[in-house]
């Protein structure tokens, strides 16, 4: 009778988790980089003073070991175009191009992992200037990713809200 009682309990509290829309919190996976794990974009929650928000933006970012970082980052342009880009990256300082299928990008990219819930980094160009800056700030509860972009000689900031899948 005990095993009844909770399994009804049990069933009572996931079906009133699904009727209001309630979700379990993801775990992120490193407690040194919450960035790592899935992403996907909240637009509504999203500021593009810069330029067109996208209709999609997904990002898939896992420890690739020896001490990298691997992004793989899908979704479509606000004209539905589909689009991905993916890029390798270490916190050591170093440039990175922009996507490991651009080998002759325009860019590089500068990581700094300021702490387990923030990321700095910088765009720079082949003579190393500076062409936009970035971080993004991951919530004290890991579900929440917000990435700004500043754009040099732009009056201008896009501000995304991801959300952890």
């Amino acid at each position: 009778m005990r095993f009844v009682k909770t399994t009804s309990v049990l069933a009572v509290v996931i079906a009133g988790m699904l009727a209001t829309g309630a979700q379990a919190a993801v775990t992120p996976p490193d407690t040194k980089d919450f960035s790592k794990g899935d992403w996907e974009l909240n637009v509504a929650k999203s500021k593009f003073g810069c330029g067109k928000a996208p209709q999609v933006s997904k990002r898939h970012i896992i420890d690739a070991g020896w001490g990298m970082t691997f992004v793989d980052w899908t979704g479509s342009q606000a004209d539905g175009k589909p689009f991905r880009s993916r890029y390798v990256f270490r916190y050591d300082g170093q440039e990175y191009p922009v996507g490991i299928d651009r080998p002759n990008a325009r860019e590089a990219i500068v990581y700094k992992l300021t702490n387990p819930h923030r990321i700095d980094f910088t765009h720079v160009d082949k003579e190393h200037k500076v062409t936009s800056t970035y971080y993004r700030q991951i919530s004290d509860d890991g579900q929440t990713m917000t990435q700004s972009s500043k754009f040099t000689g732009r009056d201008c900031e896009d501000l995304q809200v991801f959300e952890r899948r």
